[in-house]
Parts: C-alpha cells; structure tokens; sequence
C-alpha cells in the first residue's frame, strides 16, 4: 500500500492534504480523487466557477493526476 495526497486547489489557493489516503495503485488512487471532485461537484453550495482542482499527488509529491470540478464536465488532465 502507497500513501496518496489529495490537496484542493480552490480561489487561488491550495487546502494542502498532510495526511493522505493508503491506495494498493496509482489507479485508486486517481478513482479516489475523481470521486472526491464528484462529492464537491454535488454540493449545492459549489461555485463551479472558482476554478477548483482535486490533485492526485504520490508519496513522492508528483502530481498522477488532477479533476476540474465543473458542471457535468469533469476531465482528468
């Protein structure tokens, strides 16, 4: 099991993620982060328009992958 960081880019600032979730791969680890991009996206009270970003870092702090949050259009980058 790896340790995977999920810090919230939103407004122009990061919510960093010190503690991380414990994944068996990078694949997860990116589903994880698609589906916390899909909790705040359900929340009535998201501004879609603030530029929020969930970002999929490695233990290593190399970003995997990223999910806008954003309408019914969410794509990994």
């Amino acid at each position: 099991m790896l340790r995977y960081h999920f810090p919230i880019f939103h407004n122009g600032e990061t919510q960093v993620d010190d503690v991380g979730e414990l994944f068996a791969s990078a694949e997860l680890a990116v589903q994880y982060g698609a589906r916390v991009a899909r909790d705040i996206a359900s929340d009535p009270d998201c501004d879609r328009g603030a530029g929020t970003v969930v970002i999929v870092l490695d233990d290593s702090g190399e970003e995997i992958g990223r999910r806008a949050v954003r309408g019914g259009r969410k794509r990994w980058r």
